[in-house]
């Protein structure tokens, strides 16, 4: 019999104990917020100098930099009129990859696929302080991965850039290159291009 009670009471709080675990889990999520889009501008600040890369000039020089022009383009306007699109630029699903912010970010509306779109929104990372160090670098980067930023680095951080990839860069697309010698050669997976020899270029590696 005291068995039985004690079974009785053990579940009892057992219940108990998973409802205040999801109640509290519920508060924590609820108070997270998610962060929001600063625009290339912001990250052009630091990474516009050509003492550490100039990896905006890069930028600006790839077909990311001009993703939200080409809607507006004959070429582009062509393309989606095929799928049944009348207005590209203004049309969630070709915004939803010509964009930063999949096209409901206010501040990266018209300036294509930005920095934010490969290396999450960076409105709690961007400060220097909060994603860079001239002293610990590999805790910076800790810091930044736990302010928002997509983890990039190593092989892990290859593998997650080719699943962010492959969000937009998929078949499914309207604009998906007929050719079937081009698709295979898009479907090269990030792993192999970044271990490419150094004479051999590929628009994903610069």
């Amino acid at each position: 019999m005291r068995s039985q009670y004690s079974k009785k009471r053990f579940c009892i709080l057992l219940v108990c104990v998973l409802v205040l675990f999801g109640f509290l889990t519920d508060l924590s999520f609820s108070k997270r917020r998610a962060a929001e889009y600063v625009g290339t501008d912001v990250c052009k600040k630091c990474h516009g100098m050509d003492s550490i890369g100039n990896q905006y000039r890069v930028w600006v020089a790839s077909n990311h930099a001009n993703a939200f022009l080409r809607l507006k383009s004959s070429k582009g306007k062509e393309i989606a009129q095929k799928a049944g699109i009348d207005l590209p630029h203004a049309d969630i699903r070709c915004l939803k990859c010509h964009t930063t912010g999949r096209g409901k970010s206010e501040a990266t509306k018209n300036e294509g696929v930005g920095c934010e779109a490969c290396h999450g929104p960076g409105g709690d990372y961007f400060e220097f302080s909060n994603h860079a160090s001239f002293i610990d670098r590999e805790n910076a980067y800790k810091k930044a991965i736990s302010l928002g930023m997509y983890p990039i680095l190593g092989v892990e951080g290859i593998k997650a850039r080719e699943r962010l990839c492959k969000n937009c860069h998929r078949d499914e697309r309207p604009c998906a290159p007929a050719d079937i010698e081009e698709k295979k050669r898009r479907e090269l997976s990030l792993s192999i291009i970044a271990d490419l020899p150094s004479k051999l270029r590929h628009p994903l590696r610069r």
